[in-house]
């Protein structure tokens, strides 16, 4: 092993080099000084990677707590608009009965029910008026009860 590669050596070399270059930066600094100027240390470069981490997680939990809350609000409205629709069914069902019963009491023979159990009686003798002139036409016979209609039943 030569003496120019061993360690010792080395150890000298660079302890030269360092004090060579500590002797050129004090000279250095103290022209920059002269001139108002210091020296800095080094910039560091890399950002720490913990409060980035910290950031995205609490980004993803946040969403993750959103799309819950989101989702259940939805099924509740779900089942909400279910109970309406039932409703709306039951309440269309209703409608399409009562309409059929103001048919049936529309009709001539549910207005013919609705006035004899009223007491009215039909007149089997109709009497006409004619428009043009005002003349009466047949001779008005008043109607008794019971004597021109049978109710079925």
């Amino acid at each position: 092993m030569s003496t120019a590669t061993s360690p010792r050596a080395l150890s000298r070399s660079a302890a030269a080099r360092s004090s060579a270059l500590a002797s050129g930066l004090a000279a250095r600094g103290r022209d920059a000084r002269d001139v108002g100027l210091k020296l800095v240390g080094p910039v560091r470069v890399r950002a720490r990677r913990a409060p980035f981490v910290v950031v995205v997680l609490g980004v993803l939990a946040v969403g993750l707590v959103g799309l819950i809350l989101l989702s259940t609000a939805m099924q509740a409205q779900a089942f909400r608009i279910d109970e309406l629709q039932q409703r709306a069914t039951l309440l269309h069902a209703q409608k399409e009965q009562l309409a059929t019963e103001v048919d049936q009491m529309q009709s001539p023979s549910g207005l013919a029910e609705r006035a004899l159990s009223e007491g009215m009686v039909p007149n089997a003798n109709p009497v006409f008026l004619r428009l043009t002139d005002g003349k009466v036409i047949g001779e008005p016979v008043p109607a008794e009860r019971g004597t021109n209609v049978r109710r079925a039943g």
